[in-house]
């Protein structure tokens, strides 16, 4: 399990000096799975970099020849930010509205609030974002 998730941009933005972590998100990521199935958005957890994709980068990284067997999906995968950012909004929405409905609920909505800020910017100049584990 994760100890935190937080968001990766696929360039920088000088707009954005910190990316926030989202260490209770990490904490109820199931819980918040099932509430993004009940309001009907894409999954937080569907924008987690996979390991795969962390092999491939690797891989491009460090400049390795596996004689024909790297990965061939070629690179991690990247989202649009508004993709993100309705889930983030739905997501703080169904919380704000009753937040006995999950544990943590007060630091989740200050998270997702954070994570607002950083796609609405990533949007803005349509840069694509993808979310990271970090353990």
């Amino acid at each position: 399990m994760s100890e935190s998730y937080y968001i990766t941009l696929e360039q920088n933005l000088d707009e954005i000096d910190i990316l926030p972590a989202g260490k209770a998100l990490a904490k109820m990521m199931d819980r918040i799975d099932e509430i993004t199935d009940d309001i009907g958005v894409t999954r937080l957890s569907d924008f987690i970099a996979g390991e795969s994709d962390d092999l491939s980068e690797l891989v491009e990284q460090e400049g390795w020849d596996l004689g024909g067997f790297a990965p061939t999906a070629g690179g991690a995968h990247w989202f649009d930010a508004g993709d993100g950012l309705d889930s983030v909004r739905a997501i703080a929405g169904y919380i704000e509205s009753d937040p006995t409905c999950i544990k943590r609920s007060k630091a989740l909505i200050e998270e997702l609030k954070e994570f607002e800020k950083v796609l609405e910017i990533a949007q803005t100049h349509n840069v694509r974002f993808r979310l990271e584990a970090d353990y």
